[in-house]
Parts: C-alpha cells; structure tokens; sequence
C-alpha cells in the first residue's frame, strides 16, 4: 500500500511520479496474469448504509453467516499480524473488512493485501463484529473493479488547499466528508422544492438557455457567435420572460430550476454560473408568493437537514412560517428614524445619504436613492427571515405598480442571515405600460447608466395576447444551500465551481511605441525589452561547480576564479564540522570567563601559593592581560559559532598568548593546561572554520553594547565581592556600580583597597576595560557607516538591463531598490537581488534572468551564503517556482497573496464592481485624471505629489522591501508612470500613484506608491485604481499589482485550514489591528483581481519566526528612525 503521507514537500513531485509508475507496474502484472483491472460490470446486493442500518448493534465477535457483495473504494489498508483491515466506503457509509489467509486462498491474500488507497473493488462475504463490536464484513473473495494510478491525499492531514479542492472536486469529494455532506443537503433541499411546487399544480417546464437576447434582469451576459444562423446569441441571465409566455399560453403555475450565467465578478456570493428557480403562479400576487416563498424555504430545510433552525453567524435562526413583513419604508424609519418615500423632493433624500454615508450617483431619484439606503444600511442587519417588500418604481420596471401608491411596486425581497434569498413580484401585465416603462428604461441607458432593462418587442407581443394576474418568484437556489450547510462561500455548494485560470492569459499588444500622451504602450514596452535583451552579452560557458567562484553583489563574476566555498550540493543538514564549530564555541566562551574573572576562589588562592615568576606590577599587567583575553574570547564566541575564519585565528592567537600570561603571572596548571587545550583543538579543527566575515552593520554594535556592558559588571562586581572583607566602606549596589562604570573611563570611585595587588590590578583592569570597549565600539560604528553606500552604477545598469530583458515577475523591478545588494550567477545571464541581516541573505522575490541559468543562479548564491556561514531564506517568491528551491533542500511556507488587476478585460461593469462603481462616479465628479510618465512631470507637479507624501505618511517611517523603490517623486525616471488625481477647476493634484513596469510576454504594471492628500474625498484610491487599470487596457498592457495582502488566504472563512495553519490564522488576528492585514485584503478584493499567491523559502521550518522578525525589519514594520538604514548592510566584493 502506497500513499502521499509523510512526505516531505521538496520530495513530492518525485513521489507521485514514483508511485504512479509503481501502480502502472502493478496493472501491467495483473493483466499479464489474466485479470482485467477494468472489468464491465460487478452486481453488487448491499449498500453499505443498508449494510450498517441493518446490522446496527451487533454484539462484538458475533458472526451472522450472512453473506453480501458489496462494492466500494478502499479508503484505508492496515495489517496487524496475519489480518488484513481496509474500510471500505461506497456512497451511503463505510464498513471495514476483514481479510485472512484461512478464507482467502494463496493467490488471493497478497492480491488483497497488495491494494492502494483509492482502488475501487467488489466484496463476497459475511457480516461480523470484530471483538472490539466494529461491524465487518469478512472477505471470501474480491475482485478488483477500478485500479487507482495516483495516490490519495495524506489520511490525516486530507486534501486542505481550497484552491485544489475546488480544480479537483472529484478528489475532495473521495477524501473530505464535509465536501460530500454539502452536496447531500443540496440534492435533499432542491428536491424538496421540486416536491413542494409539484404538489401544488406547478409544471416543470424548460426554456432556452441560448437566445437571441438576454432579458429578464440587469446583468452582462456571455456572448457567443450562431454561425449557421448568422446572428448574436447570449447564455440566459434570468428565466423570467419565457416562463411569463409559457403562463400567456395557458401553463398557470410553471416552474424551471435551471442554470443561468452572468458575465461578472467572482466573490463568496457570486459563480458567473449558478441555479435558479423561477415560479410563476396566474391569478395571484406578490402575497401568495410570500407564503410560497417560505414554505419551500422551510420545507427544503426539514428535507435537507432534518429541521427548520439554522447557524448564522454564531446565532440559532428558525426558517419555520411565519416570516417578518415589513415595508422598505419602515424599515429605514425604524433603522435611522427618516421617513423615505420615492415622492420626496430628491435633495432630501440625498441628503439622507449623505448623512448616513451612502454613496449614489447624480442621476438617481429619491426612489433610487431610497433603495440605495436599504441596500447599504439595513439589508445586511436582518438575520431573521423577514421579506422587506413595496419597492419603489424607479427600481423595479417589470414589477406592476402598488395597488394604492403609484410610485411604488408589488416587489419583495426575502432576506436571511443579511443577505438577499428570493425576489418576487406581482408581475406587470398591462402591455401599454410595460412597453412605456421598458422604453424609458432603454432611453435611460442610452444616456448613460447600465441598470436600464432593453426591449424585449418578442415578450411584449406576447404581453398583447393577455397575461392574466400572476405572481412570480425567484430563488437562488445556491444560496438556500449556502444557508442550509452553514457554508460562507458559494463556490462550496457548486461542484464546480468557475475559476480564475492557473496561468495568466497572453497580453494584448494593438498600439506602438508611446501613446499620444506619452505614456508607454504595451508594443513599446516589449520593443524596450527585446532591445535590452539584444544588447546583453551572450552567457559564458558555465565552469564545473567546484571551480566557480560565487560572485559578490555588485558583481559579475568571472569562470573560473578559485574560491574558498564548499563545492554546490552541500546538505543543509547539521554538517559535523558545524557540530565541531559549536561545541568549541562553547569552549572558548568558558575559557572566557575563567580567564575574565582571574580573583575568583580556588583560582587567586592557588596563585598566591605558587611561586610568581615575575615581580608585582608585572602581575598586575599579567592578570589584566588575562581579563581582556577573557572579554575577547567571549566576543569572539558569537563569530566561532558562525565559523568564522578571521574569529578562529583571533581565538587561536588570544589562547595562545593566555597560556603564556597565566604560565608568567603566577603558574596556574588549569587555565594554562586549559588554554593550550583550546590552542591544540582550534588547530586541529581550523577546517570547521571557512566562513568569510560578515560586512559591518549597527545590528553588530545592538548585540555588542549590552553583552560588554553585561561582562563588565560581571568582572567588577565578582572582582569585589571576593575581596569584600579589603573594601571599605562597606560594599552597596549603588557604590559597586559607580566604581565600576567609574573605572571605565579612570575614576576611582568610593571605595578603598587594603590589598596592594588588588588596589594596583583592579583599576588598571576597569580602565583597560573601558579603552578596549571603546575602541572595539568605535570600529564597529565606523565600519557599519563606511560601508553603507548603494551598490555601484556598473552593477546596477547590469541589473537593469537584466529586469528589462527578463523581468516579467511584478515583483522583478523592486530590485533595483537601492538598499539591495546583487549577486550575479557566473554565465552573466541571471541575478539574485538581497540584503544581509543578522546572520541571513534575504533575498527579495525570485532570481531574475534567462530561465536556463535561474537554478545556476540559485546554486551558486546558496555556495556563495554558505562560505560565509549564512543562512538564506527568499522572500515573496511564487509558489509555482518552489521546485526550484525544493531541489537545493529549501521548504515553502504561505506569505500571503499578490493582487493583480487584469487590465486586459477589467471594467466598472457588473455587480461585483458596485462599490467601486459608485466610488468612482461620486470622485469623478468633481476630479480629474491623467496617467504621464514622471520623466513628463512638470517641476510644480513633482513638488506637489511630495508634499502630499509627507502629509499622507506623516511621522510614520518609509516601509518596502520587496514590493516599494523608496524614495519620493524625483521627476527623472522615464520608466515610472504617476496616475494622479486633479480637484475642482484649479486642478490641484491630491492623490497619486506610481507605477513601475514588468516586461515580458504579459506586460504590466505594478503599484509602487499609493499616496493622498488626508484630507482628500473618499473612495479617491479606488477612483486612482480604477482609473489607472482602464487606461493601462487601453495601451495593451495586461497587468496592474496592487499591494500584497499577507496571509490573506487565512482570513478567507471558505478556506479550510491545517492546525499549524489555524495557529498561524489565530497570530495574523492578533496582529490585525496592529497592521491591517485583513482590511488590506478585503480593499485589494473589490477590484476583483487574480490573486498570486506567495511565499518564504528557507532551509529550516522551525526558523519561521527570525526569519519573519527578520523580513518584517528590513519592510520597515520594526524600523527604527536615524540609525535604521544602517541596520541593513550592504555586501560588495570581498565581503
């Protein structure tokens, strides 16, 4: 038995390949031995639901004699001695069998025995309960009905990624329960409502889902080409024309439960396919179809799930008659206490949308506007089942209007747990005003708005020949079951749900050069890369691993140069030389501290015994020299560990010298025994030290500042409380520490010595102390600021020449930020951009350049870290490319998701655009735009966009690493584009974006700054977005990135998460209202983008925090101000 459990992530791919030809080689021996894997049919006398149903309760270790053919998928196979246990699951339940070889013969026991998880067989035996009482069927014989080629998902674990689980629904539902107990309720809930309208008259009709127009509600529809016929035709978005023909043609009660398609957006709420019910009832109103309405609802419930009480959202709701009535006017008279009526003046009612910070449009009227204030206010807050109903016209054009208010119609809406669940009318059949209101309805949309219905002449033809009083309803049927399974998203009560593409659609290239304003096109932009491609030089012929040397950032690397590195294809793993490494690390911090504290007991009092060699001030000098020998070795402690070769021969070189002080300054066999100990060791070890030492950072003096201060005190207050009974005044922790800290800088402080050697030693050995300290700080602050200077021009036109040329990764430009360093592979034709903190090479995003030399790229950059004993994590690289770095040992592990805006087919259209829509509309009224390049930027222009970043960040510090440039608008870069937002007549610019480009085949955009005016209008980056996203469309680009929202898949309620998942999902919540990780997702959403998710490679998954401490630092999220820049040290040559 074979399954995917237990394998590590790098080793995947490899492994199903393994098992899928292990499985092929399994079939091939079964056909050469006559049995048919596939065979034709199989009679089967018992479901296993039945099977349980019937023997429930049977006592443990009872045999029934009963014997059944049963068929099922093998689920699970385990041995335990000379028994064979599977469970067996078939549509209605799961049973275990029993096999052994007393009832199986030889040839069929290792068959049996032989089975994978996933394999489909049939059973002959007899019913049983183990002695443990489990029910069981012991195997007389089996056949194989269907031999599975790939394996299951890990047993434990499941099948978890909501994005496989949707793509492969056959797997989720072999692996996942839940998954099958959705579509169980979904098939008992639709047909109950085909029970309930059936057993009240209803015929269930079919119309066509191809027509020549698509009418019936407001909605873009999919559009298609009859070639035979010559003519447009569109999928169905509604199924409420033919079915009001079906009642002028004598059909008095119709239904259709069928598919309908809507060309919109995707969200928890919304599949551009989905199912709908439509009734249609003649001679009743918009009342009857209430009490329909809520018996199908109720009755669906009881069928479906055994009761009419439902969760939503934490809260019991009970679906059983009666619902709430209310009027949409009370409603919001009893939500916000105005009275809206859709005869009120239109400037009162905006200004109770304004007030209540609804946003509408200029050419609503106060009905519009009056359904506008329900839809934003008060739909969302009815969790109980309450039908909100007496629409107004305006809203509702083939409702007929109220039989007592003229400016309202026989509508309602059925509303569950805030959200909309059926729709219904008393239908308008007087064709006259049906012909006048689709007629101004057409007026309208020719003028401008889109929810304008257009003339269906067919259906008010139709009309003519009577339509008798009818009422109609509408159901979607999805969100019933959404309701009745307690699912959030509606893509988990489809089976198959509509998903984005796995890979991105080719761009659009239909303009040349520079449009007329100047800004790039698509064409020209590719014209841009192929030439920088044309003008890198060809790739050198790579050497053999072990002969190339890993370059320095900033510089291209010759073949062939010798280099100190371990040759490529090191393990990750703990190396011994790494074990060797740590363990006299550990060693030298001891002798540290032995030869730090000279006067402790047991060390002083054998000195003062043994014969000195050497008169008193020269011990004095001998035991300072001990103490700054002990301080250096425990700073060099840090280096050892990290294998440092510059730290193992000043390790070497202050051992050997303490084991000449401690031999003159008065014979000690220990610590001199000890300190040629260490001599010996280091020297014979010196090959567990190669490492290269890392560039200077002010992370260096952090560590340095509180570790001297922590030895010092240590020194001192030992030093004193050995020679208390020689101190006078008597000791205090106020006086010990004046005294030391004094001493630093000469100062004698309180105390007295009676002892000579002490009064000699002690304050010579503070002072030595505090000008070591001080020395040793000062080149640490030097070397952290002499080196921190931006990576050399030469390297940085290389660099982007290679982005140009290769860049088609959104993140790609980012590399050019200038606190990043540059690793170039040894061909010249592929880069790494990265920076060095703390011990890690950070490298932000994928490595960049022709796709042959990427995972040269890699090799060589990790040679390159692991010569200097650095560990390397890459940060927001794509998941697609995580093979990559699984073949060199590195593991994966979600960040978040990249939003990217498909500018090639974006619009405003649609109801999952509303919010934009309106947000656009309402700051375009009194705005402008204009996308330029920031080279075309004039001087005042430039100036102004600064200004307003300051403003917009205030006394925040600058964040961005992998996904922002830095740096304000300079006015100079040919290669930006800025979209800003102009106010009023003036044209005062208060709000801008700037946009950085990615190359390739599907050229784009992605978003580097995003900045505003505080005080300017709402919904003005969305107005920026939106805007920019259209006019890139325009010029064949097919790609704008938006932020990167981390992990946001955590905060999706329709992702089903792994417990390590869940604890990470529990952090992100904490840290929300700190960093608006979930507000941030949630605002990338409304664009309806493709989400691109990625992730953080490293060698070891138990370094996740450091490493997300780390990439949170070098973001700026831990950015401290002045001194942090210099946190982050570049690397160049030699470094």
């Amino acid at each position: 038995m074979s399954t995917t459990e237990d394998r590590p992530p790098e080793a995947h791919e490899d492994f199903v390949a393994a098992e899928r030809a292990h499985r092929l080689a399994k079939l091939d021996a079964l056909r050469e031995r006559g049995i048919e894997p596939y065979p034709v049919k199989y009679e089967r006398d018992t479901a296993l639901g039945d099977l349980r149903a019937r023997f429930e309760g049977l006592p443990a270790g009872e045999e029934t004699g009963t014997v059944v053919r049963v068929a099922g998928r093998v689920m699970l196979i385990r041995r335990h001695g000379g028994l064979v246990f599977a469970d067996l699951h078939d549509q209605t339940g799961t049973v275990q069998l029993l096999a052994s070889r007393e009832d199986l013969d030889d040839e069929t026991e290792p068959d049996f025995a032989d089975l994978d998880r996933g394999d489909w067989i049939g059973v002959e035996g007899t019913v049983m309960a183990t002695r443990r009482g489990e029910l069981s069927i012991r195997v007389r014989s089996f056949a194989l009905l269907a031999k599975a080629l790939r394996a299951l998902p890990d047993k434990h674990g499941g099948l978890t990624d909501v994005d496989t689980r949707l793509r492969q629904r056959y797997l989720d539902l072999i692996v996942n329960p839940e998954t099958r107990r959705v579509f169980d309720i979904r098939t008992r809930a639709i047909a109950a409502v085909r029970r309930v309208l059936v057993a009240r008259g209803f015929a269930e009709v079919e119309t066509p889902v191809l027509d020549t127009r698509a009418g019936g509600a407001v909605a873009r529809p999919f559009a298609t080409r009859h070639h035979a016929l010559d003519l447009d035709a569109y999928l169905r978005i509604a199924l409420e024309l033919p079915l009001k023909r079906c009642v002028v043609g004598g059909l008095e009660r119709v239904f259709e439960i069928g598919r309908v398609f809507r060309n919109e957006g995707l969200d928890t709420r919304h599949n551009p396919e989905f199912t709908l019910l439509e009734a249609y009832q003649a001679l009743a109103d918009y009342r009857d179809m209430m009490e329909l309405v809520e018996t199908i609802v109720s009755e669906a419930a009881r069928a479906a799930i055994g009761t009419t009480v439902v969760a939503v959202d934490g809260r019991d709701v009970d679906l059983a008659p009666p619902w709430r009535r209310v009027t949409m006017a009370d409603l919001i008279a009893e939500r916000h206490g105005v009275r809206m009526h859709p005869a009120m003046p239109v400037a009162e009612a905006r200004a109770i949308c304004d007030r209540l910070d609804v946003p509408y449009e200029s050419g609503w009227g106060a009905g519009r506007l009056m359904s506008e204030v329900y839809d934003e206010t008060c739909e969302s807050t009815l969790v109980a089942p309450t039908f909100v109903y007496d629409y107004p016209r305006e809203v509702s054009p083939l409702a007929r209007a109220h039989r007592d208010d003229g400016l309202l119609v026989e509508r309602f809406e059925a509303v569950v747990g805030g959200r909309e669940l059926a729709n219904a009318y008393s239908e308008l059949n007087d064709p006259v005003e049906q012909r006048a209101r689709l007629g101004a309805d057409a007026a309208a949309r020719a003028a401008g708005p889109e929810e304008a219905e257009p003339v269906d002449e067919d259906y008010l033809r139709a009309l003519e020949y009577a339509l008798p009083p009818t009422g109609g309803l509408g159901i979607g049927l999805d969100r019933v079951v959404m309701l009745l399974a307690g699912a959030s998203s509606i893509r988990e009560v489809i089976l198959f749900p509509t998903m984005r593409p796995e890979e991105g659609v080719g761009a659009r290239a239909t303009h040349e050069g520079l449009s007329s304003s100047g800004v790039p096109t698509a064409v020209g932009l590719a014209a841009e890369a192929e030439a920088a491609a044309e003008a890198l030089p060809g790739p050198a012929a790579a050497p053999a691993p072990a002969d190339v040397r890993p370059a320095a950032p900033g510089t291209v690397r010759e073949p062939g140069a010798p280099e100190e590195a371990p040759p490529r294809g090191v393990p990750v793993t703990v190396l011994p030389r790494e074990i060797v490494a740590r363990v006299l690390a550990w060693l030298t911090a001891l002798g540290g501290v032995l030869f730090l504290l000279p006067l402790v007991p047991g060390v002083r009092d054998r000195l003062v015994e043994s014969s000195d060699l050497l008169a008193r001030p020269e011990r004095v000098v001998g035991h300072v020299a001990s103490v700054l020998a002990g301080l250096a070795l425990l700073f060099l402690t840090h280096e050892l560990r990290h294998r440092k070769r510059r730290a193992w021969a000043a390790a070497l070189a202050v051992f050997a010298a303490a084991a000449v002080v401690h031999l003159l300054k008065g014979p000690h066999p220990l610590l001199v025994i000890y300190a040629a100990a260490m001599v010996v060791a280091l020297a014979w070890f010196r090959d567990a030290f190669p490492a290269r030492s890392d560039p200077g950072s002010l992370l260096n003096v952090v560590r340095f500042v509180p570790l001297y201060g922590a030895a010092v005190t240590a020194f001192g207050v030992v030093s004193l409380l050995v020679q208390q009974d020689k101190v006078t005044p008597e000791l205090s922790p106020g006086g010990v520490l004046e005294t030391i800290f004094g001493g630093l800088v000469g100062l004698s402080g309180p105390y007295h010595y009676r002892g000579r050697f002490f009064d000699d030693f002690f304050p010579a050995a503070l002072l030595a102390l505090g000008i070591a300290g001080l020395a040793v700080l000062s080149i640490m602050v030097f070397r952290a600021v002499a080196q921190h200077s931006a990576a050399s021009g030469a390297d940085r036109r290389r660099a982007r020449e290679l982005i140009r040329c290769y860049g088609s990764d959104t993140l790609a430009y980012f590399a050019l930020r200038e606190d990043k360093s540059y690793f170039f592979s040894s061909d010249g034709q592929a880069m790494i951009a990265y920076t060095f903190v703390s011990g890690y090479a950070l490298a932000s995003g994928d490595p960049i350049g022709a796709p042959e030399s990427l995972e040269l790229a890699v090799a060589e950059f990790l040679d390159f870290c692991r010569a200097r004993a650095w560990h390397v994590a890459f940060l927001a690289v794509r998941e697609d490319d995580l093979p990559l770095y699984r073949r060199q040992g590195f593991h994966g592990v979600y960040l978040g998701d990249e939003a990217i805006i498909r500018c090639d087919r974006f619009s405003l259209h649609g109801s999952a655009m509303k919010a934009v829509r309106t947000a656009v509309g309402r700051v375009g009224r009194h705005h402008s735009f204009k996308l330029l390049r920031e080279a075309d930027a004039p001087p005042r222009l430039v100036a102004d966009l600064n200004a307003i970043g300051e403003r917009w960040r205030g006394k925040a510090p600058e964040r961005g690493f992998t996904m922002e440039l830095g740096g304000g608008v300079r006015g100079v870069e040919p290669d930006f584009l800025l979209a800003v937002a102009f106010e009023g007549p003036e044209q005062q610019p208060v709000g801008f974006l700037r946009l950085v480009p990615c190359y390739g085949e599907d050229p784009g955009y992605s978003l580097d700054l995003m900045q505003r005016d505080p005080d300017s209008a709402n919904g003005l980056t969305e107005y920026l977005i939106a805007n920019a996203a259209l006019a890139l469309g325009e010029r064949g680009f097919s790609r704008l990135s938006l932020n990167f929202a981390a992990w946001g898949r955590l905060f999706d309620s329709g992702t089903r998460l792994s417990p390590t998942q869940r604890l990470l999902a529990l952090f992100a919540r904490l840290l929300n209202p700190f960093f608006q990780i979930k507000s941030l997702r949630d605002f990338n959403a409304k664009f309806d983008p493709e989400w691109l998710p990625r992730s953080i490679v490293i060698e070891d998954p138990a370094a996740v925090p450091k490493v997300g401490i780390l990439y949170a630092s070098v973001e700026g999220f831990l950015n401290l101000p002045v001194i942090g820049r210099y946190l982050v040290p570049p690397v160049r040559a030699g470094g």
